[in-house]
């Protein structure tokens, strides 16, 4: 008997737990003297006896039940010396290349009937008592181990395209472990593929003197193609009715010059957009489509191009959402801030909750996509943990120091997110000097990106507070002040963020919430936080997809994709106050799916 997964062997060292309990638990019975015992020792002896038998019978079935677990996860299954045919004096492996190349036209069909006929060929010019093994990029476990003649033609029937891709140094390093547990006087190894470059690493394929290993091309037809690469958008968010431009790289797979590629936009299966660019030889290019989004929810959309033969690559499927109401949650001492109220109080877009922190809800902090902090005199340490968490989670926190603060608390705060402390505050006056423009917060903020040595009329500072320097935080300075200090930076708190002013927002600091560039700053800062679902996912690498919020014990989800009857339960698995869905490489096609919370849509993912 041999084991696929044999370190899990180890794991029967837990049988010696059932066995100490056993002994420490054992009774010692206490001999007690009397005049007469002759019918109580009967008594004794027999409830001794019955009792070791239980105790045995427990300890048994302790011991096969940890024995059985073990065996069950390091999958044991009969070697192939055994499995043979007596009358059997030949032990053949077939690898069957599955991947998405393997859809390619030649004349006998796609490539993958051609390898399938062949692998048919090799097996009926073998005796019915020779052992077999069918081999493709899955990696299934059933394809582990000997089987007939009989059974390999039947599941060579049943290989169908796969997303898998395997090098073919893997492929034969687990055909030949196979084989060198058979006791076959000959043994052969056969790889049917087209061999693709980026697969066939024959170089460093281990030549093994006892296997004789032949190489089985499909009838290759030099065909050139022309693919969609990926695809991005220009701006980081996208907005309703604000034009949007789409980013797509199509790349020529061939040694020809291809003139005009016609590249089709469609959102929610409306045509958006056409664009058409010429590829040179090998080369890549870029093209951009724009269009406009004017109603809010989640969008579902579809580059496609038309080349053939190699059609699996002809289409790229991506998915965005567009809010429509996006709620900030600001925290306060005793009286919300009225710069952030007057900010946000009649955005279409943005709703501003306030809070005082002594009634906050910790629970609803998964809800909202920025949290600001202004005014607040200390941060307990409650406070401290559940905005770390929140910001690792992919949210935003903002903060704008009161006018005196706590010093200690605040900097507990700041270093649980691995940011700078303060010192102190200054009261030297100062104005901001230094914007970084290359940050995604300027985007579109001014008509003409300011050069070095353009006036800038910028916010202006009564008085600050002083950052430590620190040589482990990985902060962003995005404002600062002609004398060198920090005036806004940001720091990366694991999938969030956390934005640190060194000014509050009363006005005995400064000018900056009556400047011009107070209001796009945070507005910015609002529209680029939270997390992001991505555009894509990869076939065959992607299998997990994160999901806001911890799910409640009962809910179900399934992933669904109405065109292909395809539905499936996802595995939940919580991370701090997130949830990801698990797939288990369950998702095989290219396209888009639904995510379905107890039967309403909750997101789209391709």
């Amino acid at each position: 008997m041999r084991f696929v997964n044999p370190e899990f062997l180890y794991a029967l060292s837990a049988i010696a737990i059932p066995i100490v309990v056993h002994l420490f638990n054992f009774r010692r019975f206490k001999k007690v003297l009397f005049t007469n015992v002759r019918f109580l020792k009967e008594i004794k002896e027999e409830t001794t006896s019955r009792s070791k038998l239980k105790h045995l019978l427990v300890l048994l079935s302790r011991i096969l039940a940890i024995a059985f677990l073990v065996f069950a996860f390091a999958q044991p299954y009969m070697p192939a010396g055994d499995a043979l045919p007596p009358a059997g004096d030949k032990a053949v492996s077939v690898y069957i290349d599955n991947s998405f190349s393997m859809e390619s036209v030649s004349r006998e069909g796609t490539y993958l009937d051609e390898a399938r006929k062949r692998a048919r060929e090799i097996a009926m010019a073998c005796k019915p008592t020779d052992a077999f093994q069918l081999i493709t990029n899955d990696f299934e476990g059933r394809h582990q181990r000997i089987i007939s003649r009989e059974q390999f033609l039947d599941w060579v029937d049943d290989v169908q395209i796969s997303p898998a891709s395997r090098k073919l140094t893997d492929v034969v390093t687990r055909q030949q472990d196979l084989l060198a547990g058979t006791s076959a006087k000959s043994k052969f190894i056969y790889s049917i593929s087209d061999f693709q470059a980026s697969q066939a690493d024959l170089s460093k394929v281990v030549a093994d003197s006892s296997v004789y290993h032949f190489l089985v091309p499909v009838s290759v037809q030099p065909t050139g193609n022309v693919f969609i690469d990926s695809c991005w958008f220009s701006a980081p968010v996208v907005q309703a009715s604000v034009p949007v431009e789409l980013n797509a790289r199509l790349v020529n797979a061939s040694d020809q010059k291809v003139e005009n590629v016609p590249l089709t936009l469609t959102v929610n299966g409306v045509q958006k957009s056409l664009a058409g660019t010429p590829l040179e030889p090998g080369g890549s290019a870029i093209a951009k489509l724009t269009f406009t989004v004017t109603t809010p929810g989640l969008k579902k959309g579809r580059l496609e191009i038309s080349d053939h033969p190699v059609t699996f690559d002809n289409e790229w499927f991506f998915t965005f959402n567009l809010d429509s109401n996006q709620r900030l949650l600001g925290i306060h001492h005793t009286a919300r801030d009225p710069s952030l109220h007057a900010l946000f109080d009649k955005s279409e877009f943005f709703t501003l909750d306030h809070v005082p922190s002594t009634r906050l809800d910790y629970s609803a902090l998964a809800g909202y996509k920025v949290v600001f902090l202004a005014g607040l005199p200390e941060i307990s340490s409650g406070l401290t943990d559940e905005l770390v968490r929140y910001a690792r989670d992919g949210g935003t926190v903002v903060l704008f120091p009161d006018t005196a603060i706590d010093t200690e608390s605040y900097n507990t705060f700041l270093g649980a997110a691995g940011a700078d402390g303060i010192t102190g505050l200054n009261n030297s006056a100062d104005k901001v000097g230094m914007l970084t423009t290359a940050s995604a917060l300027f985007t579109d903020v001014f008509e003409k990106m300011p050069g070095e040595g353009d006036y800038l009329d910028l916010p202006a500072a009564l008085k600050h507070y002083d950052l430590a320097v620190g040589q482990r935080s990985a902060r962003e300075v995005v404002m600062r002040l002609e004398g060198g200090t920090p005036f806004m930076c940001r720091y990366p708190v694991g999938e969030g963020a956390l934005y640190l002013f060194t000014v509050s927002l009363d006005h005995s600091f400064g000018n900056f919430t009556r400047h011009a560039i107070f209001v796009p700053v945070l507005f910015r800062v609002a529209l680029l936080s939270g997390s992001r679902q991505k555009l894509f996912y990869l076939v065959g690498e992607d299998q997990s997809v994160a999901i806001a919020g911890r799910p409640a014990s009962e809910d179900l989800f399934h992933v669904i994709n109405r065109e292909k009857e395809f539905d499936i339960i996802p595995e939940i698995r919580p991370a701090g106050g997130q949830a990801s869905l698990v797939f288990h490489d369950a998702i095989r096609e290219a396209g888009i799916y639904d995510i379905v919370r107890n039967s309403r849509t909750e997101g789209v993912m391709a």
